[in-house]
């Protein structure tokens, strides 16, 4: 007989299958596909159809991810599928939607685009010429378009900023392997879409806070701003009413995304623990250290002594603690239970440094104007903004954590594809030292968000 836990997984995927033709991997491909796995798509189970109503998710719906599963909880009572963030308000065919999925954390992963385009051959809306390698990008052929969208393939959006008028640099050099559009005096780059959810605790929105940061959450002026801009923009559409706008944001607001279930530990909010979306939902927005697992920190011969759960256990105390390189995960992530940053410091972790580059992106040699300093940058985060300081080179959001299993890849250009590499980049670029086995805690914490 099946292991409890393997069989809620399954019934996950099951769910998961059904639950709406906007959810489009599994649509498509079935769970198996949520982490490129070989397994052929789920049988239909009519057993479970009354589990799921058509156009809308019970708080809690499981989705199977390669960390277990993870849920989303509405304080509206239900997640809606059918309102104005599902459906298109432009003339492309996109939705708010279409880049922002219930199954994968309210982002989309590389999974998901892949088998879109092996459905459509590059011609659904997700693939419009807004997000190709270039704006010149030739779409005309099935063949034409998978090379033309080879970054948006693998999970990585096409965005830009003109150089700032009163940028404290100058672009030098440009190296644009793809024709982005790089130049001297604009910035192309390729980014991962950040979660449309959690935003109750948070008080950003974009990844280098271009919609503007607020004192307090939700960040309702910069989820206007985003999603004014998404319209007109991403949707090529005119300019939606204020209904629609607040709409949208009213929705995103609500949304509370986290991992629910773990392989062999099994639900994260029973036996002590803390985790999964709905305690989430009415979390406070205050400094403090994750504390959603100390009930599974000391063994027992209770509900909460698996081994599993004391090593997620473990991984939280050592996200907690000051590392013996002298630096702490909490040091950046340091909003209680959500890990965003409770002053919405934006952060350089190296990221975007010259040797992270990878395949496609563009390459930018910056010259400071002051000093004749010279840095490179294959996304200048913060500094493409606002005055364009030189001291806000490389700093991006710090995004919640919560649901990180069901989003990679992480990171705003997507360079760790899965989250032992983000343990690893860490101990590269910021000096962390870790043990195989902390290592291991480490991420089975960060797989339990």
């Amino acid at each position: 007989m099946k292991h409890h836990i393997e069989l809620l997984l399954e019934r996950a995927g099951r769910l998961a299958a059904k639950s709406s033709n906007a959810l489009l991997l599994t649509t498509l491909m079935g769970a198996g596909a949520l982490a490129c796995s070989d397994a052929a798509p789920l049988a239909e189970d009519l057993g479970e159809a009354t589990q799921h109503v058509r156009g809308r998710l019970n708080n809690n719906h499981p989705f199977a991810n390669e960390g277990g599963a993870a849920a989303t909880f509405s304080t509206a009572g239900f997640v809606d599928l059918q309102n104005e963030f599902h459906t298109p308000q432009g003339t492309n065919g996109r939705s708010c939607g279409t880049c922002h999925l219930p199954e994968s954390g309210w982002s989309i992963n590389p999974c998901q685009i892949e088998a879109l385009f092996a459905k459509t051959a590059g011609t659904a809306p997700l693939f419009n010429p807004l997000d190709a390698n270039s704006a010149t990008a030739d779409v005309s052929t099935p063949a034409a378009r998978r090379a033309s969208y080879s970054m948006l393939r693998s999970g990585l959006f096409r965005r830009g900023a003109n150089l700032p008028a009163t940028a404290e640099y100058t672009i030098v050099a440009v190296d644009d392997p793809l024709h982005a559009g790089g130049s001297s005096t604009r910035f192309e780059f390729f980014r991962r879409p950040l979660a449309t959810a959690n935003f109750h605790l948070a008080l950003n929105v974009g990844w280098h806070s271009q919609n503007g940061q607020t004192a307090t959450p939700p960040p309702t002026a910069g989820l206007t701003a985003q999603a004014v801009g998404n319209v007109t923009g991403a949707q090529q559409g005119a300019p939606a009413s204020a209904e629609v706008i607040d709409a949208i944001v009213t929705y995103e607001s609500q949304l509370s995304f986290a991992q629910l279930i773990a392989p062999r530990a099994g639900r994260l909010d029973k036996c002590g623990g803390r985790g999964g979306p709905e305690l989430l939902a009415s979390q406070s927005f205050v400094d403090a250290p994750f504390d959603l697992f100390d009930a599974w920190a000391a063994p027992s011969h209770g509900c909460g002594s698996s081994p599993h759960r004391r090593q997620i256990a473990r991984g939280q105390a050592l996200f907690n603690a000051t590392n013996p390189g002298g630096g702490s995960c909490r040091g950046c992530h340091n909003a209680a239970n959500n890990g965003s940053n409770v002053n919405g410091t934006l952060f350089d972790i190296g990221a975007s440094d010259a040797d992270k580059r990878e395949p496609g992106m563009p390459l930018y040699t910056l010259l400071r104007t002051s000093t004749g300093e010279i840095k490179q940058t294959t996304d200048p985060g913060r500094a493409a903004a606002g005055t364009g300081t030189w001291a806000t080179l490389n700093r991006f959001k710090v995004p919640s954590m919560r649901g990180l299993a069901a989003r990679a890849p992480y990171f705003h250009n997507g360079i760790a594809k899965t989250l032992l590499d983000v343990v690893k980049h860490y101990e590269e670029k910021l000096g962390f030292v870790y043990t195989p086995q902390e290592e291991e805690d480490l991420v089975a914490f960060l797989n339990a968000l």
